[in-house]
């Protein structure tokens, strides 16, 4: 079975880092609607979806219309265990979820972390420099080696790090009280993502695991909240300028801070029926449609096409815009 390694949460929630909170006086389109009327509407309806973890909608909003449709149509072969789950992978999920969800799992989780707490001052605690340091390198390292990031993705990735990193170092992890608030919010997260066995977690349709998938970003956001790393903060702090707009494609940068350090990073919008979407984004879903719907073998060459005949369906796997060097 795939295994869900904890630097895609880093990643995850880093990208995340990017959503904007709305002026108060900006025209509000119904949530979901496809596009954005400008570059800059477009960016910042996607981001404020996924900082509310509506990805229902974020997708709805993400794509054009016909993208959406494939994507869904896509999911169940998207969703599948990219490995054979076997036996052993099995039991360690089924334990995993039946701690994190039973009655008074709150409880029991403290009561087996409480010793640990109680000697982190005085044998762990000189360790976090080195145990900060060996995860930097680790996630420093899984973002260089990443081939589904962009450029600017991986930048502000390593900049984000690099921010986290020595946070890290100066948490109080073995706070007793924070350490129950932390386990309430990954037990509640738990719950509401309704997980039972790993066949069932692949299975999921789409709305399924938009719901999973919401439970778990809201309670990794309550989590790190505990520890005084607040997202919703960096949230708050985003802007979003149009560097060029070329008429069909737009190059915005996008700035906010992380932990109170300045973090920037940019994106290339393509304008499609008159609505503005993420090119790289919308690059990967197409990419991804084609690879799991790859073309019919070929038949037998008939006549050659005459000169009237209409040219071919548009490839979807073919770039929606150039991408600026970055």
């Amino acid at each position: 079975m795939k295994r869900f390694h904890p630097t895609a949460w880093v990643l995850v929630s880093m990208l995340a880092l990017v959503a904007l909170v709305a002026g108060c006086n900006r025209h509000k389109e119904a949530p979901g609607t496809p596009g954005g009327g400008s570059p800059e509407d477009a960016m910042r309806d996607s981001l404020e979806l996924i900082r509310d973890g509506k990805f229902d909608m974020f997708w709805q909003h993400a794509l054009p219309p016909a993208d959406f449709a494939a994507l869904k149509a896509d999911w169940p072969r998207r969703n599948t265990a990219a490995e054979p789950i076997n036996d052993d992978d099995r039991a360690k999920f089924a334990n995993g979820v039946k701690r994190l969800t039973e009655p008074d799992a709150e409880k029991k989780l403290y009561a087996d972390v409480r010793p640990t707490l109680v000697r982190f001052d005085k044998e762990y605690k000189d360790q976090m420099p080195l145990v900060t340091g060996v995860a930097q390198s680790m996630a420093l390292t899984a973002i260089d080696q990443s081939t589904d990031l962009t450029i600017p993705q991986k930048r502000q990735l390593r900049e984000a790090v690099d921010v986290i990193a020595p946070w890290a170092q100066t948490v109080a992890w073995g706070d007793q009280d924070k350490a129950k608030q932390a386990i309430a919010a990954l037990v509640d997260a738990a719950r509401k993502a309704h997980l039972t066995t790993p066949e069932a977690l692949h299975s999921m349709d789409f709305n399924q695991s938009m719901v999973a998938y919401s439970a778990m970003w809201l309670g990794f956001k309550n989590f790190f909240n505990v520890y005084g790393l607040s997202l919703d903060k960096s949230f708050d702090s985003i802007s979003i300028d149009t560097l060029e707009n070329t008429g069909g494609t737009a190059h915005v940068k996008i700035t906010y801070t992380l932990l109170d350090k300045p973090i920037q990073t940019d994106a290339t919008l393509v304008l499609l029926d008159g609505r503005w979407y993420d090119s790289d984004l919308l690059q990967s879903v197409r990419n991804q449609h084609v690879k799991l719907n790859p073309p019919a073998p070929a038949s037998s060459p008939g006549p050659a096409p005459s000169a009237t005949a209409a040219p071919p369906p548009r490839d979807p796997a073919a770039p929606v815009a150039t991408a600026k060097t970055r």
